[in-house]
């Protein structure tokens, strides 16, 4: 079971045996549901104003008091009926068609019997996921935050994973992929439920993880056949090493190398197994230098590479200088922002300066090429002055190819392998990329064209890769095996 696993590995990490109620065995987990996405502060993100529901299906009934520990009865409601939560003087309050409810600091809503966990289905009025109202099993757990709710959704383990798979794979990906990715999710949250408070901040609300790209993204998309039979399929296996969960990054598409996880995220450390891999058969020799990724990121002939059916493994965007100053103008400011850590001036102005730019763009510099070919450090060279930026995520952030921060009225088009077309992307897809400059006779930079592969960060198993790898015939098993090496398959149940 379960919860005889849990209790191993929590010894294993030298944590205590004895857990309060509402500490997560490991059947369940919690989920902090978003009230919106969007760029926007933590607490317009995920803190409801006022919380609007149904029950579909069955019954459901309130309990409530000051904290988890010290929960009675409240009341209890008919399927269909809506129920408003709102706050007032700093407790819950409740509301349905014909009374109003005084509530505590908390409040959890339930079945009314326990063997519909998977049954109900709590549909938010308050929030939608697309054009739709969201629909979630098991328990919601309601708490105040900022004069504002939080929301989260304990669920059984395999029930959160059937709406994971879908929200982040294409149900069309082959069978085995489906349940590579079914396992990878499983693990991952897994090690989030075992992660101590100051290595998850959900903690502080109740929660182990959220619904979005933070974590897993969770329930966007509806349940499907192929999904489901994925989680079914693979029913409490997950990834250890040393008999403790791994943790299973993963990511769109690969360029044709995956990534080494310290050199994508400085502040992780090396572990063994989320290493740069060739994504290829037969296996592609890694460049040497920059000329070498040039060619490689260039050369838009797919064959043998495992990742070959994504559109985004090989794509091209063309940015005219002035586009770039007023990108770079705008980006630099707000990568200092945000992770000042890694955004340097080497000379000139900071970007914290008012009406900051970089004034004319003389050029772009790689100072440091991860392996796999992404680009971790990238210097800007302007009249104003020179930049540095770090990190993966920081490079492609500021290299956004998008008329929102260009300030022109011409769409900055990005051409995937396919053909396809996508206009003001809102960052570069990857950071593995080189360039090709365009100069005038004087020497004077004219335009850029950035030449790159793969989407997302580029750490552990690439989705696109898994589906190639299914495709020639490896089993979820081999896909985990390739992508995770090292690592063990297990069944906890």
């Amino acid at each position: 079971m379960w919860k005889a696993v849990m209790t191993l590995i929590l010894l294993s990490l030298g944590m205590p045996m004895a857990t309060p109620p509402s500490t997560p065995t490991g059947e369940r987990i919690r989920v902090l549901l978003s009230y919106q996405f969007g760029n926007l502060g933590f607490s317009d993100l995920y803190f409801f104003p006022a919380l609007e529901l149904q029950s579909l299906h069955v019954d459901f009934v309130v309990r409530s008091g000051s904290d988890l520990g010290h929960l009675s009865y409240s009341f209890a409601e008919l399927p269909r009926r809506t129920v408003r939560f709102t706050v007032k003087d700093g407790k819950l309050v409740a509301q349905n068609a014909t009374r109003s409810f005084d509530l505590g600091a908390v409040a959890v809503l339930e079945p009314l019997l326990p063997e519909d966990d998977e049954k109900i289905r709590y549909k938010l009025l308050s929030t939608k996921r697309g054009a739709v109202n969201p629909e979630y099993p098991g328990k919601l757990v309601l708490s105040i935050q900022e004069g504002k709710i939080a929301v989260v959704n304990d669920v059984s383990m395999e029930s959160y994973l059937a709406r994971v798979i879908p929200s982040e794979m294409p149900d069309t990906f082959h069978p085995e992929a489906l349940k590579a990715q079914a396992v990878a999710a499983r693990t991952y949250a897994l090690a989030r439920i075992l992660a101590p408070p100051d290595q998850n901040r959900w903690k502080a609300y109740g929660a182990d993880v959220d619904d979005s790209v933070n974590e897993q993204v969770y329930n966007n998309t509806p349940t499907v056949a192929s999904t489901d039979a994925a989680v079914r399929a693979t029913e409490g296996l997950v990834l250890l090493l040393g008999g403790v969960p791994i943790t299973t990054n993963y990511f769109s598409t690969s360029p044709g190398f995956s990534a080494n996880i310290e050199e994508v995220w400085p502040e992780k450390a090396p572990v063994p197994y989320l290493i740069s891999r060739p994504q290829s058969d037969p296996v592609a020799a890694a460049p040497q230098n920059e000329a070498e990724w040039l060619a490689f990121f260039k050369n838009w002939n797919s064959t043998g590479f495992f990742d070959k059916e994504s559109s985004l493994f090989r794509w091209k965007v063309t940015m005219s200088r002035e586009e770039l100053e007023a990108i770079f103008s705008k980006s630099l400011p707000e990568r200092l922002k945000a992770f000042p850590e890694y955004t340097q001036t080497l000379e000139g102005l900071a970007p914290d300066t008012p009406n900051f730019s970089i004034g004319t763009l003389r050029e772009l510099r790689v100072t440091k090429r991860a392996a796999g070919g992404y680009v971790v450090g990238l210097e800007v060279v302007g009249s104003n002055g020179r930049w540095q930026i770090r990190r993966e995520s920081q490079v492609r952030f500021l290299l956004r190819p998008s008329k929102a921060y260009s300030g022109k009225d011409a769409d900055i088009v990005l051409e995937r392998i396919n053909g396809r077309k996508t206009a003001n992307f809102s960052s570069l897809p990857s950071a593995a990329f080189s360039w090709e400059e365009e100069r005038d006779t004087a020497g004077n930079l004219l335009r850029l064209t950035i030449w790159g592969g793969g989407f997302g960060h580029g750490v552990g198993m690439s989705q696109f890769g898994a589906d190639g790898l299914g495709k020639l015939g490896r089993s979820f098993e081999q896909i985990l095996a390739h992508f995770y090496p090292g690592t063990e398959l297990k069944k906890l149940r």
